[in-house]
């Protein structure tokens, strides 16, 4: 694989671009890591009056409770003080938005039912079931690729 960098001080954004005759295992990888790249794998959240840090990757879900952000993982469950959005911004590109007031780890998905009024229900490895809202449905589908 050949690579080129071209630094220009007149650039207002920094960019990625790649160019390929077709899409590989390689190059998905390589999309995936520079979308990640500046994105937290620690996520810093409480349970009573003790901090801890989570792996990204242990997250089930974050969602919204009771006025409260609530992240869920196989050991339990931990709150968060930042928003859901500010959450969605910082965690890698395999966190889905599906409503309003829930974020899941589409790695952590087992299977997805279509429903008949059209909503997708959603059924996480530790046997949570969850529902996405209309809203979301069109991006829920191509990040998924339904």
């Amino acid at each position: 694989m050949k690579v080129n960098l071209r630094i220009d001080p007149q650039t207002t954004e920094d960019s990625v671009s790649i160019e390929a005759r077709h899409m590989t295992e390689n190059i998905q990888k390589l999309v995936r890591f520079s979308q990640n790249l500046g994105k937290q794998d620690q996520l810093h959240v409480k349970r009573e009056d003790q901090i801890y840090l989570l792996n990204t990757e242990e997250i089930y879900r974050i969602y919204t409770e009771n006025r409260q952000i609530q992240v869920r993982t196989a050991d339990g469950s931990y709150r968060s003080q930042q928003p859901l959005y500010q959450l969605l911004e910082t965690l890698p590109e395999y966190f889905l938005q599906i409503s309003q007031s829930e974020i899941i780890n589409s790695r952590q998905i087992s299977h997805l039912r279509l429903t008949p009024n059209g909503l997708i229900q959603i059924f996480l490895k530790n046997g949570v079931q969850t529902y996405s809202s209309r809203r979301y449905l069109k991006s829920i589908k191509e990040r998924l690729q339904l």
